[in-house]
């Protein structure tokens, strides 16, 4: 498997990164691992997502799948969800910043919780001209930068530029400690009323803030437990976490499993995906 990263010249507020994602089927997938069904790993993050590789099927509960749209907006769920591949994965796309997201789709973000659209839905039929040009061009950078060009006439004005900046900073607090955060003392910090906070966070991101907070913390973990596979007791602690029992609770409410079951089943594009974002 091969994961691409860069990052935005023009929307380095608005845009995470992008990213491609190539993985050859019957490679990255064990070959007893049935019809290669990932369990992913919330982000909290909205994407724009073009499919220029095989089929791909989406899944709430791992059982009921219906097909991605090949330009698809996704990726803002609470929970776990579930993806199906048919063949080889090449997926190219823009993780827009949490936070940010609602400049580009004009509504507020919780609309777009825990589900998947086309792409068209917000940008227009003219998206559906990009998947044969974004094939055309020789190396993964150019399509990075071809999708940042697509993006930039897409960015609506910002109406409430200190509540914006507010949220944003929110954002960067809850991901530099780890999700580990006090939601009542951030509101605080961040000179708003809570009840004021929370709903403007959830507008703006699309994920209530103590939500957002708990899938960037149990994401914390998977991303140094895959690497090391050691004990949980240090990595716990790191993540303020006082016992093994209240870790357990918020994995199993963010990935629908416990922490064994899941990185059993992990295939070499799960992995790849706990550190994309």
């Amino acid at each position: 498997m091969n994961i691409v990263k860069t990052y935005p010249a023009y929307l380095r507020q608005y845009v995470q990164f992008f990213y491609t994602i190539r993985a050859n089927g019957y490679l990255d997938f064990p070959v007893n691992h049935t019809q290669q069904v990932q369990r992913r790993l919330p982000d909290g993050t909205l994407d724009l997502v073009f499919n220029l590789g095989g089929h791909v099927e989406l899944s709430r509960d791992g059982y009921h799948f219906q097909p991605m749209p090949l330009i698809a907006l996704t990726g803002l769920y609470p929970d776990r969800s579930f993806l199906k591949y048919e063949g080889a994965v090449y997926l190219v796309g823009a993780v827009l910043q949490p936070g940010a997201a609602h400049l580009f789709v004009n509504d507020v973000l919780e609309q777009f919780k825990a589900s998947t659209i086309d792409g068209a839905d917000v940008f227009g039929p003219s998206i559906y001209t990009l998947p044969e040009k974004l094939i055309a061009v020789p190396a993964e950078k150019d399509r990075h930068e071809m999708l940042e060009r697509f993006l930039l006439p897409h960015l609506k004005e910002n109406k409430e530029p200190d509540n914006f900046e507010r949220v944003l900073y929110a954002v960067h607090q809850v991901h530099g400690r780890k999700g580990d955060v006090d939601v009542s003392l951030l509101a605080r910090t961040c000179l708003m009323s809570e009840r004021n906070f929370r709903r403007k966070f959830t507008e703006f991101v699309g994920i209530g803030p103590k939500k957002y907070a708990g899938i960037v913390r149990v994401k914390e973990f998977c991303k140094v437990y895959e690497r090391s596979r050691t004990s949980y007791v240090d990595i716990l602690c790191a993540l303020g976490y006082t016992d093994q029992a209240h870790f357990s609770k918020d994995f199993r409410k963010i990935t629908g499993t416990n922490p064994t079951v899941y990185f059993n089943q992990l295939t070499p594009v799960d992995s790849g995906l706990i550190h994309l974002i």
